[in-house]
């Protein structure tokens, strides 16, 4: 009699990809968002606000209240992912477990950074996030329910990407505007996604959950419709800070 035990990740452990054809395509994901890079900066309103001189308090404090909110909302999510990729590659799991681990507690130093900028803890608490903020947690949960953890792993793969490329810029540029004593926060944040290479750490979930090219398309979808979802938010944010302010009467 067989063994009626499934989903363990106990199947055929050897990636899909080697190790080379995994370093070609992770160079042709790579050149994907830096077109997607160019794409936001094209068609996003004030995509490039927070690199200028002047940035819109508003819009700055805003911005750190949903991204706090959305690190506590996607963790959940992130979290029973996890779940799901343990019976895919325990190998997975156990990178994935490690990059949560380090993730996991960010919102904290985006917090910090609100209180130098005016924003309590109570205040925070007490603003509801974004219709955007929740629809993106409701994708991961759409995935986990429907398609598997394959599409969350791809967010996470998007964003630590593009902070790591994007993100030096945009603290230098705050360091000037708002002022290096206020933004401590976002700066150890950035520091954990280069120093630990997040990029690399979760390329190696993604390699292990790869298993066909049906996968690698999948993957690619994954990161242009985080996109689109990730631009509703900016959007969002645009409207109801710099474009609401631009409409008061002087």
């Amino acid at each position: 009699m067989p063994n009626r035990v499934t989903n363990v990740g106990y199947g055929n452990r050897t990636p899909f990809l080697s190790s080379t054809a995994s370093a070609e395509l992770r160079a042709e994901i790579d050149a994907q968002l830096d077109q997607q890079v160019l794409e936001w900066y094209a068609n996003v309103p004030e995509a490039a606000h927070l690199e200028g001189r002047n940035v819109d308090s508003e819009y700055y404090k805003r911005n750190l209240i949903e991204t706090a909110w959305r690190i506590r909302m996607l963790r959940v999510s992130e979290a029973k992912a996890l779940v799901e990729i343990a019976k895919i590659s325990p190998e997975a799991a156990q990178v994935w477990a490690n990059y949560e681990q380090e993730e996991m507690l960010h919102d904290e130093l985006f917090i910090a950074d609100l209180e130098k900028a005016g924003v309590s803890r109570e205040q925070f608490l007490a603003t509801e996030p974004y219709l955007s903020t929740k629809l993106l947690t409701g994708y991961f949960s759409y995935l986990l329910d429907h398609e598997g953890p394959l599409g969350v792993v791809a967010y996470s793969y998007l964003v630590e990407y593009v902070n790591v490329k994007l993100e030096p810029r945009k603290l230098e540029a705050l360091k000037k505007s708002v002022g290096e004593s206020n933004i401590g926060g976002q700066i150890n944040h950035s520091h954990t996604d280069i120093n630990d290479d997040h990029p690399g750490e979760v390329w190696a979930a993604v390699r292990h959950l790869l298993r066909s090219q049906d996968d690698i398309d999948a993957f690619k979808r994954y990161l242009r419709e985080h996109q689109q979802i990730l631009a509703q938010y900016f959007e969002e944010l645009y409207l109801d800070t710099i474009a609401r302010a631009e409409k008061q009467p002087a």
